[in-house]
């Protein structure tokens, strides 16, 4: 049975900028590769729902 058990550091959180500099203060070695997809998955939901925002907000101009 797996281990459901989080291993690594705390996950990255606050802004883009925020996230690099948490990020960059980690060393590399200790970054497993779980804990990088969860990670990589966050970043991507959060860019995902920006570029939502900025399509609405874009035809919401369109329509004007």
């Amino acid at each position: 049975m797996e281990s459901t058990t989080t291993s690594g550091p705390a996950d990255l959180t606050g802004t883009v900028d925020d996230r690099r500099t948490q990020l960059h203060g980690l060393g590399g070695d200790e970054l497993d590769a779980v804990w990088l997809r969860r990670q990589l998955d966050s970043a991507l939901l959060a860019w995902a729902d920006c570029e939502t925002e900025l399509e609405i907000q874009k035809e919401r101009h369109t329509d004007y």
